[in-house]
Parts: C-alpha cells; sequence; structure tokens
C-alpha cells in the first residue's frame, strides 16, 4: 500500500483546503459570524469528500480498511451538506462520526495492516 503515488498537485490543494478550513473556521468562531461558520462547515463537507475520493483514488490495492476508511470520509462529506441544507444537528453528528470512523480506519490500515 503506497498513498504517496501519484500527483502532489491534488495533496497540496488539499491541504490548502484544510488550513483555509481552519482559518474560516476560527475567524467564524471568534467574530462569532453565522455565515462564515456556514462555509466552514460547508468546507468541511468538501474536505471530507475530497480525502476520501483521493485517498481511494492513490492507493493501488485498497483492501478493506482502507475502502472503509474512503467510503465513509465521502458519506460524512455528503452528509454534512444534508446538515447545511436542513439545518439539521442530527445529521450534523452522524457526518463528525461518518468522518472520525473514516480516519480512524485509515489509521488502522496504515498502523497495523501488515504488508
Amino acid at each position: 500500500m503506497n498513498a504517496t503515488d501519484g500527483s502532489t498537485t491534488r495533496s497540496r490543494a488539499i491541504v490548502a483546503l484544510i488550513l483555509g478550513y481552519f482559518a474560516i473556521l476560527a475567524y467564524a468562531t471568534i467574530a462569532n459570524d453565522p455565515l462564515a461558520a456556514t462555509v466552514a462547515a460547508l468546507g468541511f463537507g468538501v474536505i471530507a469528500i475530497a480525502v476520501g475520493a483521493l485517498l481511494y483514488d492513490r492507493v493501488r490495492d485498497p483492501g478493506p480498511a482502507l475502502l472503509a476508511a474512503a467510503g465513509c470520509l465521502v458519506a460524512g462529506g455528503l452528509v454534512q451538506f444534508v446538515a447545511v441544507l436542513a439545518g439539521s444537528p442530527a445529521a450534523d453528528g452522524l457526518s463528525s462520526l461518518l468522518v472520525f470512523l473514516g480516519v480512524g480506519a485509515y489509521v488502522y490500515a496504515v498502523w497495523f495492516r501488515s504488508e
């Protein structure tokens, strides 16, 4: 399993999205700006989908843990859009849970999967 194969441009774009997300989130928190909070929530969804898609695309032999990670991240991003559009705290919590599970599955796959 080699998650570093492929274009570095996509990886850099995702890093830029993540840094932008944290900057907007910090501003939304400090300024108590609901529009910025909504943009940050949408950014969370975009980042989750992008990371999940990149993970799936860049791994040659994903295996079940990496497939679960990619699937949870993409699903979490999509549910985040539902949470924002519907204003649903339950969907927001589910989105966070799915992203957390996706990150956990990724950590498991990278640290505990024997090559």
